[in-house]
């Protein structure tokens, strides 16, 4: 007997569809946010409701501010407002991380996308949360151990091999004297090795430097990096100029720490993977902006091939601590521009 023909599948009712997307939504796990143009909450899933702690009843009505700690809360406004007016885009059809209010006023670290749709000729947004909690505290955990490493291997280079390449130039320094006051012959060879055990104990102090910055402790940001500038144009031979506009803001030890790590590490890709020549180092405060960049000219970030490795990872959370957003560009005639933009009174807030 000849098989039956395959059931030809049922087309399902509009109320079907609408069930089933309801169903998905409701399922998923991260918030789901849809606002008007105004920022009027119309609508959030139930992951919204774990997230922040509010009902959903409680929630729609509301402007969306009320999920946003300041200085979010103060400039989402002019976001919206901006959009309509000039079609300039702030965070709209990108995603980034930001800073989350819950209802015990207690704020945490999210991710967050925003993407525009048209319903009836009326204008909606539909935001998409994410809480980062966790994967923040791995990332902590991974920079904090990283800077503890750095730290007790800046001190052991600098109190155990320091001490001991100081103790041998020594040595060598004062049988260098004693040939040359008996016209021995081989004072020149002496003279040599206490050279080149200067030159060693001075690169020995630049590396232990290089890995806890103690001129950030002494004297403050832009000395620690007019000093990592001078280093690599020792080291390495090239071009690396530090400079600075404005006045930089009041920061405590661990904000200027993540600054200098971020440098640091922008610097050392510019070098080691970009093989660059020229490396331009610049601190610039305009207003409440911070704006933190390393510019070079090497072969150039291949973005596509970018891969978020370790030094990536932390050097973006170091920047998200800063309440700020990492960004890495290739540049047309030819290097990298790494860059970081925050705002001077969330940095203050966020470190303080």
């Amino acid at each position: 007997m000849p098989k039956p023909a395959p059931k030809s599948p049922r087309k399902r009712t509009l109320s079907e569809l609408h069930a089933r997307l309801q169903t998905i939504i409701n399922t998923v796990v991260d918030g789901i946010i849809t606002i008007d143009d105004r920022g009027i909450i119309e609508s959030v899933n139930p992951a919204t409701e774990r997230i922040f702690g509010h009902k959903a009843g409680s929630l729609i009505g509301q402007n969306v501010k009320i999920l946003m700690p300041p200085p979010w809360t103060d400039e989402h406004d002019g976001y919206i407002k901006r959009y309509r007016n000039t079609g300039t885009r702030h965070i709209i059809g990108t995603g980034r991380e930001v800073r989350g209010l819950r209802k015990d006023g207690t704020t945490f670290p999210m991710y967050l996308a925003v993407n525009e749709m048209w319903i009836d000729g009326h204008r909606f947004f539909t935001g998409i949360v994410r809480d980062i909690t966790d994967r923040k505290r791995v990332e902590q955990a991974i920079a904090q151990a990283s800077e503890e490493e750095r730290r007790q291997l800046g001190q052991e280079l600098h109190d155990g091999l320091g001490q001991q390449l100081t103790g041998i130039t020594l040595l060598a320094k004062a049988l260098q004297g004693r040939l040359i006051k008996t016209e021995h012959p081989a004072h020149a060879e002496a003279g040599e090795i206490v050279a080149l055990l200067g030159r060693a104990l001075g690169d020995m102090r630049r590396q232990a430097h290089g890995l806890y910055p103690v001129e950030l402790e002494r004297n403050g940001l832009p000395f620690a990096l007019e000093e990592l500038a001078v280093t690599y144009r020792d080291r390495y031979g090239i071009s690396c100029l530090f400079t600075q506009q404005g006045k930089l803001p009041a920061m405590d030890k661990r904000a200027a720490l993540h600054i200098y790590r971020i440098i640091q590490e922008a610097t050392h890709n510019a070098v080691r993977h970009g093989h660059a020549k020229q490396i331009c180092i610049r601190l610039e405060r305009s207003a409440n902006v911070l704006k933190i960049e390393v510019e070079d000219n090497g072969r150039g970030i291949r973005l596509r091939k970018l891969m978020p490795g370790m030094g990536i990872t932390i050097m973006r959370y170091r920047a998200s601590v800063l309440a700020g957003q990492l960004e890495i560009q290739r540049i047309k005639e030819g290097g990298t521009l790494v860059r970081v933009t925050c705002r001077v009174q969330s940095t203050l807030r966020r470190i303080l």
